[in-house]
């Protein structure tokens, strides 16, 4: 999103010490999270391609979680567990679409419609 330029290339966020995650064109050639960064590097390298590191940033990863959490919680009540993992109950806004579903199937007995004078 930051680097359009890297959005076909073989990218990892971290460095040669451990990797915290990477895109799936890194992954097509083994790269995984929580794996060294050099051995990433050298599984890219053999396979004729060159991994690139991004440095994490978490100052934004949390602004977005943030965004992302404010929208969750237009859904019902939830439990953020990390910046990237959050559970929300549903079931009242189920419960609600069930009920406006079926409200509408009853008022819907297919008699006419009187008109507003």
């Amino acid at each position: 999103r930051d680097q359009p330029s890297l959005a076909d290339k073989p990218v990892a966020v971290g460095g040669l010490g451990m990797i915290s995650t990477a895109n799936y064109v890194a992954r097509r050639y083994g790269v995984r999270s929580a794996m060294p960064g050099f051995i990433a590097q050298e599984l890219c390298r053999r396979q004729g391609v060159e991994l690139r590191f991004v440095r994490p940033d978490f100052t934004k990863y949390t602004a977005e979680a943030e965004r992302i959490r404010e929208v969750i919680a237009e859904y019902g009540r939830f439990e953020a567990h990390s910046l990237d993992e959050a559970y929300v109950d549903i079931t009242d806004r189920v419960r609600d679409g069930v009920a406006a579903k079926e409200a509408a199937a009853a008022g819907d007995s297919g008699g006419e419609v009187a008109e507003a004078e």
